[in-house]
């Protein structure tokens, strides 16, 4: 699996020239742990120490850290609760609290924004075990590639060269860890998600970065999306020449176009891109 997670980022290297590796993640169960979890893995608690989740992506994506993350090593409220660590039953006083401070004025449309959290059946999984993609040694239920608004639009080109389709997401100010996981795994769909203040103040995420979740559901097709990319020559910062230049150079398609509907035409790429 570590061949195949290595090639998956130089592929994604290739089109998006990352800054970081992607994430991989894993979540497992108890009877897994001793399988899945290798030897070196940072666990927060046993050091005595706890971290946020946002923090324990940062310490994978920017030291090349190994993380795995049980309900003791948590150092923030929202993924204990939605990764099914604890309980949260509506009308209980965790619930309660957690409506009071959502910042949502209306008393009842916060008590049903916290009750429509996406989460993880209480006690399935022991833990979450979060590693860059080329060192994971394991299959991921999720990547999650943090990255810039113009390499997020070079991503989205190569999904669309194989569904045809666009990608449709949500949006919230909060809990980035929770939505840039739970709901694309539960959903098997694509999804991009706003870094929450906390991955700003705490885990060091650049003000410009976005994250693309991509579903082991999505994983094949996701690839191919990227392999397609790179044999067309296409990616992030390539092709693109910034400047405001009047009847500029386009690719060939274009005056196909204009000609049938009666336009001017001008001049063509040097290269047909398809």
């Amino acid at each position: 699996m570590l061949s195949i997670n290595k090639n998956h980022q130089e592929a994604l290297n290739s089109v998006l020239e990352l800054r970081f590796p992607a994430l991989a993640l894993k979540l497992v169960e108890k009877k897994d742990e001793e399988a899945l979890v290798p030897a070196n893995a940072l666990k927060p608690r046993e050091k005595g120490k706890h971290i946020a989740l946002c923090q324990a992506f940062a310490l994978a994506r920017r030291q090349g850290k190994i993380v795995y993350m049980r309900k003791e090593d948590h150092w923030c409220w929202n993924p204990l609760m939605t990764y099914g660590h604890v309980e949260c039953k509506k009308g209980s006083e965790p619930f309660k609290v957690i409506s009071q401070v959502m910042g949502i004025s209306d008393p009842e449309k916060a008590a049903e924004f916290v009750d429509a959290f996406p989460k993880f059946p209480y006690g399935k999984y022991e833990g979450v075990l979060i590693a860059p993609l080329d060192k994971a040694e394991f299959k991921p239920d999720i990547t999650l590639l943090y990255m810039k608004n113009d390499q997020l639009r070079a991503l989205l080109m190569a999904v669309n060269s194989v569904t045809g389709a666009m990608v449709d997401s949500s949006f919230t100010a909060l809990d980035s860890c929770t939505y840039s996981v739970i709901n694309p795994i539960q959903d098997g769909k694509y999804r991009i998600t706003l870094p929450d203040p906390g991955e700003y103040e705490r885990a060091l995420t650049p003000e410009d970065d976005i994250i693309f979740s991509v579903p082991y559901q999505k994983e094949e097709e996701f690839y191919k999306g990227i392999e397609f990319t790179i044999a067309r020559g296409y990616g992030y910062r390539r092709n693109f020449f910034p400047a405001i230049k009047e009847d500029f150079e386009r690719p060939p398609f274009y005056n196909v176009l204009f000609r049938a509907w009666g336009l001017d035409e001008g001049d063509d790429w040097d290269k047909a891109i398809g």
